[in-house]
C-alpha cells in the first residue's frame, strides 16, 4: 500500500499489498472487522465496511504475524504477544522496512512508522483509528465541497456499496491514488481502486446489514443521565495522534488534548444527547484540565456556547439549563481551538438531568 504525504509532511507511505491467505478463523474475523466498524464509529464513521474493504485489501486483515507467517516479522505488539505483519515490498525482512499492521502504514522503516503514528499503530484500535483518520483528511483535500471532518465523515456514510455508482468509483480511485499511490489511468491503478471496492462490497454482504449498521448506536440517555467519553453516545474527531488518555475523571480514565489557535478546531468531541423532548439540566465533568474551554450545547434548533475553567474546575460544572427536543440532533460539544494554545483541555463525561416542567415562551430556556 502506498499513501502520499498528508498535510505537515507526512512521509508516503510504501506500497506493499501483500496477498496470501490469512490465518483468522472465523470467529478472529468477524472479532477483528467488529473491532474495524467500532473504531470508525468512535469516530463517527456509520459506513465501515469501506474501511473493512481497505484492510482486506492490504493484509486480508491479517494484524499479527501469527496470522499471515508469508509476511515478515515487525515489531512486537502487546495486541499480538508477539510481532505484527510488516510488508516486504521495500525490500528483504533484515530491512525492517515495509508497512506495519492491517492497515499497512509506511513512514521509511519500523522505527521510524512507530515514531510518526506512535505505538498506538501496533494495536488493531489504533491502526484501524489511523486509517480514518488519514482518508478522512484525504476526502477533505480532495472532493469537491467538502471542508473539515464532519462533511468527510458525511460524505464517507454516503459512499454507497454498489459497484458503478459515481461516489462508489470516486472512492475507490480516491484510495487507489491516496492510499496506494496507484494515480495513473492504467489497467494497474483501475484493478487496485475495483479491489478496495468490492472487497468492501463483498464484506458488508457477507455479514449483512445489521451487523454493520451504528448510526442508531445512541438511541437513548442513560439511565443516570451520565454521558461519559468512549461511550456509544461520543465522538472524537482529529489525528488520533493527539488525543491521549489517563487515568482520572469519571469510570476512572477520560481523554485529553492540548488547546490550539482559535478557529476551526483540529480535535474535538461530541456527546449526543439523546433525551426525550423536555427540560434538562447539563453538566459536564470539567476538572483536570488546564484550559479556558467553551462548551457548545446545541438544543432545539440553538446552539449556545458556555465558558468553563477546567484550571478552576471541581467535579461537575452546570453549563445551564436548556429544552431538548429530542429529534436526535442536539449534543453538547468541546473543541481545541482556544487560542490560548499548548493548554491541557480535558474531555470527560457530561451529565443531562431532567428538570421539572416550567413555562418557556422562549422555547430555549437556560439559566
Amino acid at each position: 500500500m502506498a499513501v502520499a504525504g498528508r498535510a505537515l509532511a507526512l512521509a508516503a507511505l510504501a506500497a506493499c499489498s501483500m496477498g496470501g491467505a490469512s490465518g483468522l478463523s472465523a470467529v478472529a474475523r468477524r472479532e477483528r472487522l467488529a473491532v474495524i466498524r467500532d473504531t470508525a464509529a468512535q469516530q463517527g464513521v456509520w459506513n465501515a465496511a469501506v474501511f473493512a474493504g481497505i484492510a482486506i485489501s492490504e493484509t486480508n486483515l491479517a494484524h499479527c504475524w501469527s496470522e499471515a507467517t508469508y509476511a515478515c516479522k515487525g515489531p512486537d505488539s502487546p495486541a499480538c504477544g508477539g510481532p505484527i505483519i510488516a510488508g516486504a515490498a521495500d525490500g528483504p525482512c533484515d530491512a525492517m522496512q515495509g508497512g506495519l499492521g492491517m492497515f499497512q502504514f509506511d513512514a521509511g522503516s519500523w522505527a521510524d512508522t512507530v515514531a510518526l503514528y506512535g505505538d498506538a499503530i501496533l494495536t488493531p484500535e489504533g491502526s484501524t483509528a489511523q486509517a480514518v483518520s488519514f482518508v478522512v483528511d484525504k476526502v477533505t483535500h480532495d472532493v469537491a465541497g467538502v471542508a473539515g471532518w464532519l462533511a468527510a465523515v458525511d460524505w464517507i456514510n454516503h459512499v454507497p456499496l454498489v459497484a458503478g455508482e459515481p461516489v462508489t468509483e470516486q472512492w475507490a480511485q480516491l484510495l487507489a491514488c491516496r492510499y496506494n499511490g496507484c494515480c495513473a489511468a492504467s489497467a494497474r491503478c483501475t484493478e487496485r481502486a475495483h479491489g478496495y471496492r468490492d472487497h468492501a462490497i463483498s464484506v458488508y454482504a457477507e455479514l449483512g446489514a445489521a451487523f454493520w449498521q451504528t448510526a442508531d448506536r445512541c438511541s437513548e440517555l442513560p439511565a443516570d443521565g451520565v454521558i461519559d467519553d468512549r461511550t456509544v453516545c461520543y465522538l472524537a474527531a482529529g489525528d488520533p495522534r493527539g488525543w491521549h488518555r489517563e487515568a482520572a475523571g469519571q469510570g476512572g480514565a477520560r481523554d485529553w488534548t492540548l488547546t490550539g489557535a482559535a478557529g476551526a478546531p483540529v480535535h474535538f468531541a461530541r456527546w449526543i444527547v439523546h433525551a426525550r423532548p423536555g427540560l434538562y439540566r447539563v453538566e459536564a465533568l470539567a476538572e483536570g484540565g488546564a484550559a479556558g474551554a467553551t462548551y457548545e450545547v446545541a438544543h432545539g434548533g440553538a446552539l449556545t456556547p458556555v465558558a468553563v475553567d477546567q484550571a478552576a474546575a471541581v467535579g461537575f460544572v452546570a453549563l445551564g439549563d436548556f429544552a431538548f427536543t429530542g429529534q436526535g440532533d442536539e449534543y453538547v460539544a468541546l473543541g481545541d481551538a482556544t487560542g490560548d494554545p499548548g493548554k491541557k483541555l480535558v474531555f470527560d463525561a457530561v451529565r443531562v438531568t431532567a428538570l421539572p416542567a416550567v413555562s418557556d415562551p422562549g422555547g430555549m430556556l437556560r439559566r
